[in-house]
This record gives C-alpha cells, structure tokens and sequence, in this order.
C-alpha cells in the first residue's frame, strides 16, 4: 500500500474523542443531581433553622420586655427623670434609680443573653438620654450612667428609630443585628407609662446575637456531616445501581467485539432471559436475530464466491489453452504433427 492510499485511509477515519464509560458518566450525571439537591436543601434548612432562631429569640424578647416594663413604677420613673441629679461618678443619690437598677439587674440575672436600660427623648430628636441600667450594680459599674446623652451618629448608639418609635407608645424589635464596641446584639424597646397612660420614657432590651449565630453554626456543622455522609452512602448506591444497570450492556459489548472478529457461536441466553425484561433484554433478542441473519449472508456469500471462484479458475484455464492454441508455436508443432501423420499414413499405404 503506497503512502497516498494510506493517508486516504487515514483521512476516511473518523476521529473518535477520549472514551468515558458509562457507568462514569452515570456516576457523575448523579453525584450532579445530588449535589443541587444537597446544596438546596442545605440552604433551605439553614435558612429555617436561623428563621425559627430569630423567632424564638423575638418572642424571648418580647416576653421579657413585657414582664420587665410591668414592674417599673411609671410615676416614679417620671419624677426621678425630672428631679434626678447626676453625681460625678455618673451615677445619682435617688433611691428611686437604685430600686429600678436593682429590678433591672434582677431580669439579667434571670436571663444572661439581656442588657436593660431605661431611656428618655433628649433635646433633639435624634438623641436619647439614658435614665438606668442593669450593670449599674456591678463592681465596677458597666453601662450607661444617669442621664448620658446618646446620639444617632454612628460612633455612638447609631440608628435610634426603634428607639424613638417605643417612646411614641409601640413595642419595638428592632430587625437584624447591630455591632458596637461590646458585641454584636439583637434589640427590642418598650414603652413606659404613668398611671394615666402616658408614656414617660421606654425600656430597652439588647439581646447577644451569640445565640442565634451559635444555632446557624450548630445547623452549618450538622448539614455539613450529615451532607457528607448522604454524599458517601449515595456515591456508593449510586456505582452499585449504574454497574447493574451497565454491565448487560458490558456484556453485549464483549459478545459484539467476539463477533466482530469472526466468532458468531455466542450464548445470549443471559442477557435475553430477565425476569423482568426491559430495552436491553430487546436489543439483545434483536442482535441475537441480526447475528443469526449475518451468519446466514456470510455463509450464502462464501458459496457464491467459491461458486465464482471456480467458473474464474475454470475461464482462466479455457483463456490459456486458447493462448496455447493460438501460438504460433503449436501452430507449427500442429503442421509437423500432421506431416508427420501423412507420411505415416503414405507409408502404411
């Protein structure tokens, strides 16, 4: 073969790209499947658990506010604002502001998460001015002191609109979480009212957003193993199921390469008797069928071309006698076989 006909041939060939089997291929489509379905399921879940998080701790919050605001005597909270004088620590002589102090120091104990505070309008509308705190008691005192102005500016107590909107009478969650230079905190304001319903100043509640950030890690470390695990158990479901399902067609494969090379005495027997057939059982009959008809063109084939292989030995052999016959040479041997005869037959004579 020259090496024109072999480039040809070459160029005839299809160009076939790098094999990847089946079973790979349905391990892979799968392990994808799996993967959005964990993925979205661990985002729906994390954000149900952080939702339910954050409405536990609003209710915790408003349960608190209500039952601390119901022991602030609204009167005297009034008056101790009106005839409270701050002292140079911070702090004031009015046994009015250490009795809140001490009920206020009373419901942290009771919950740890919260850090209570009474608030009133300040001159301006975007201050507050702190009345007492929770932390007044400690040693040493933490908190705001009597009567320290806050500001909305962002340096100092930041966004005071739920603040505000509690001394305007509502009960007031304030949404997300806020950080300052002592943590990261979850807020709710309540109103205080006199004995005639007015509103004289608010309360306000920080809750630590320790606990819900604990529920959304606890809920990430959870989803995280059990990811894993459901990832493990179904990559090995999954190669068990695709190498049932691929190995009748591996089957197949090897009993087609047989075939290919000659070898058409094959048992498809096992792939052909399921119990449940299904497309592969068919296309096994099927091939069983093509094969018994290729077996049958091949064998039909081989007869004619002996067939035509003996009238073409038989027409060579008549085209060579005829070259022979044709010679001049046998010519010539045919003129001296017949003198030779005649002189015989003259002799005889």
């Amino acid at each position: 073969m020259t090496a024109q006909a072999q480039a040809m041939m070459a160029a005839d060939t299809p160009k076939r790209g790098r094999f990847i089997s089946l079973r790979l291929k349905l391990l892979l489509v799968f392990l994808l499947l799996f993967a959005v379905v964990f993925a979205g399921t661990f985002y729906w879940f994390y954000q149900f658990a952080t939702d339910k998080a954050w409405e536990r701790v609003d209710d915790d919050l408003k349960v608190l506010l209500r039952g601390s605001v119901a022991r602030i005597d609204g009167d005297k909270f009034a008056e101790l604002v009106k005839n409270g004088k701050p002292r140079e620590d911070g702090y004031t002589d009015d046994p009015a502001y250490w009795e809140m102090a001490q009920w206020l120091s009373s419901v942290k104990a009771f919950d740890d998460r919260a850090k209570l505070y009474t608030f009133v309008e300040g001159k301006n509308e975007h201050e507050i001015v702190f009345i007492g705190s929770s932390g007044a008691l400690n040693d040493p005192p933490v908190g705001a002191q009597f009567k320290e102005v806050c500001t909305d500016d962002p340096d100092d107590c930041g966004d005071l609109t739920a603040n505000v909107e509690a001394l305007h009478g509502n009960l007031v969650i304030q949404p997300g979480v806020y950080t300052d230079s002592f943590g990261s905190w979850h807020s709710g304001y309540i109103p205080i009212k006199d004995s005639k319903g007015n509103v004289v100043g608010a309360l306000g509640i920080d809750f630590r957003a320790e606990y819900v950030e604990g529920v959304q890690n606890a809920v990430k470390e959870g989803l995280l193993i059990a990811t894993l695990v459901a990832t493990v158990v179904c990559f090995v479901l999954v190669s068990l199921t695709s190498s049932a399902f691929t190995r009748p067609i591996s089957a197949l494969t090897r009993v087609a390469e047989r075939i290919g090379e000659g070898d058409y005495e094959q048992d498809f027997s096992a792939l052909t008797k399921d119990q449940f057939p299904d497309e592969i059982d068919t296309l096994a009959q099927v091939f069983e069928i093509m094969v018994s008809k290729v077996y049958q063109r091949e064998q039909k084939l081989r007869q004619e071309v002996e067939k035509l292989q003996i009238m073409i030995d038989q027409t060579k052999r008549d085209q060579q006698v005829s070259e022979i016959v044709d010679s001049d040479f046998f010519q010539d041997l045919r003129a001296k076989a017949n003198e030779m005869r005649t002189r015989a037959k003259g002799k005889s004579e």
